[in-house]
């Protein structure tokens, strides 16, 4: 009987040891935790152009570009266009693949030069549009 009294006196203290233990891991994981965040927020800086370009809910087509200046038939190239805030977009000439993304290309294969203009439009009717032109070299004459 005193055995069994002192294996549970032993087993109390250990729990107890082990609780206060996980308590204080816990706790002192928390409370580093808070320290990472706040010196997390003391150093990031604040992004001017980030707010600047992506910030507010203006219209803006950020970037509209073709892959490649100048093609000879029947090469294709890649135009490419960013947009924020944007509800539909479409090319003139059409395109098939067209809408609205901030990272998005779409393959053409013009058989001339062509001016492709880009057309945003935004809420409450605003539009922004931009142009670029896929100059096509005549075809290289056999010699």
């Amino acid at each position: 009987m005193i055995i069994v009294r002192w294996i549970q006196a032993f087993l109390w203290v250990a729990s107890a040891f082990a609780i206060a233990y996980t308590a204080w891991v816990f706790t002192g994981r928390l409370l580093e935790h808070k320290k990472l965040e706040q010196r997390a927020v003391r150093l990031t800086p604040p992004a001017p152009d980030f707010d600047r370009l992506y910030g507010g809910n203006t219209l803006r087509i950020l970037q509209f570009y073709a892959r490649d200046g100048e093609i000879s038939p029947p090469q294709k190239t890649l135009l490419c266009y960013s947009v924020v805030h944007a509800t539909d977009v479409h090319m003139e000439p059409a395109v098939d693949g067209m809408r609205a993304a901030l990272n998005r290309c779409v393959e053409v294969a013009p058989p001339k030069t062509t001016t492709y203009t880009l057309v945003a439009e935004g809420e409450g009717g605003a539009t922004a549009s931009l142009s670029v032109t896929v100059r096509v070299a005549p075809p290289l004459e056999p010699q």
